[in-house]
């Protein structure tokens, strides 16, 4: 058995292949969530461990069998920030980093199930289980620099204008919807004070997880100014807010576990306090990096998966296989992977 990985970029879909090379169809446990890639960044000694949590992981080779014939694949696609997450395994997928991927069961005794590769009954000769495969290293590419958007070019009729930033989370490890929990931080850099309606109704996100995208906005529409609404940051100060997203988020973003990119917003043009006499922020303010969510569980029950055969060269286009951890691969989009 052969275990292969393709990694064409340090975040984003990569490829897991498994290929019978013998001359005896095999059972497979068809499923990257059985994945744990061991990264070694350049210039480090030893290489650290990216797997996923145990509830995200099947407890045993029932879940997604798959009879493998001689000189057959099996792709299946995936995320690997959901495997290396965190503030301390993130920065582990980064330009020359070696990574060799392991599918399947670690530890344990090696004669018992649950095995990754075993024999299928009545089919001679018998081959020995394999609690594991393992892939050849791989080294990561690099990539592009990302574009920063030019900061806006002050007023004529505002010398001094509002210089505030907004901050959230690097990450977030949730195990369900109702659990995404983001505190953020408005930040005044300027050098002056600013007034601004810094509240959940002024809040916006632009979240993309595996079911696409969805723009989450407050359900109710600003109230008329108060001035207990407002708060006053000094310069150099912060101001924070802690929401929920699912008060935000009403469409199917969360249905599924996987890979959350969250793009918080203050949006405050329709809040302004010159009602109330009050010279407001009255603008857009976007974090300049996105909080990256670990959802466990979705929302919606769980759902069978079966896996597929890479279709032969000449054969017409399959129904696609189970996505892995967080992305399917395009078109069309398929569902995340579901926890037991």
């Amino acid at each position: 058995m052969k275990l292969a990985l393709d990694a064409p970029t340090q975040r984003g879909t990569w490829t897991m292949r498994v290929t019978n090379d013998g001359d005896i169809p095999v059972r497979l446990v068809a499923d990257a969530r059985l994945l744990v890639l061991e990264v070694t960044p350049r210039g480090a000694a030893k290489p650290v461990k990216c797997e996923l949590p145990a509830d995200m992981r099947p407890g045993d080779d029932m879940d997604r069998p798959l009879v493998l014939p001689p000189g057959r694949s099996y792709v299946e696609h995936f995320e690997p920030r959901l495997y290396c997450f965190g503030p301390h395994l993130a920065g582990a997928l980064a330009q020359g980093s070696i990574v060799v991927g392991r599918l399947g069961w670690t530890g344990g005794n090696k004669t018992r199930p649950p095995f990754e590769v075993a024999s299928i009954a009545g089919v001679e000769p018998e081959v020995a289980p394999l609690k594991e495969i393992s892939s050849p290293p791989i080294g990561l590419p690099d990539e592009p620099s990302v574009m920063l958007e030019p900061p806006t070019p002050p007023r004529p009729d505002d010398p001094d204008p509002a210089t505030l930033t907004l901050r959230g989370p690097a990450s977030i490890d949730a195990e369900a919807p109702n659990g995404i929990g983001i505190t953020l931080t408005l930040h005044n850099g300027g050098k002056r004070a600013v007034i601004v309606r810094f509240r959940p109704e002024t809040l916006r996100f632009e979240v993309t997880g595996p079911q696409g995208a969805e723009d989450c906005r407050w359900p109710l529409a600003p109230v008329a100014a108060m001035h207990e609404l407002f708060t006053t940051i000094a310069p150099g100060r912060n101001a924070d807010l802690a929401v929920l997203l699912d008060a935000y988020c009403s469409g199917h973003t969360v249905d599924h576990p996987g890979l959350l990119m969250v793009r918080p917003e203050v949006d405050t043009r329709r809040a302004s306090g010159a009602d109330i006499g009050l010279r407001t922020f009255d603008g857009r303010v976007l974090a300049s990096s996105p909080v990256v969510v670990r959802l466990h569980r979705g929302s919606s029950p769980p759902h069978l998966q079966h896996p597929h055969l890479e279709p032969l060269p000449d054969a017409p286009p399959a129904v696609s296989g189970p996505a892995s951890s967080s992305s399917a691969a395009p078109p069309p989009p398929a569902p995340s992977p579901t926890p037991r």
